[in-house]
């Protein structure tokens, strides 16, 4: 069983757009979705733990890059670089409420 097999759609939508940002580059071809697509799939619990606290974008962009750092070895991650990504899940969240 996958983390993704317990999503709701919000959590499916934090899922997309993960998918999308590709922090780590992993996907050749955006437009392609492939089978196994689940690799960042870890990460929507911290968007969405940060995001059902009511965390600002500027706290959720710091949680994440934090994140990034202790779990995927990003060392260079940091809440300003990640502070775009964090604004447009924000807006998309609060869209889908």
């Amino acid at each position: 069983m996958s983390l993704r097999d317990r999503f709701d759609d919000r959590s499916m939508l934090l899922a997309d757009l993960l998918f999308e940002y590709d922090l780590l580059g992993v996907h050749d071809d955006p437009g392609i979705r492939p089978d196994d697509d689940e690799e960042y799939d870890d990460l929507v619990s911290t968007l969405r733990d940060g995001l059902d606290s009511g965390l600002s974008t500027a706290e959720l962009s710091e949680v994440f890059a934090a994140t990034l750092r202790s779990h995927y070895g990003l060392d260079r991650a940091t809440a300003a670089d990640e502070l775009p990504f964090i604004e447009r899940v924000h807006a998309r969240w609060h869209q889908t409420a």
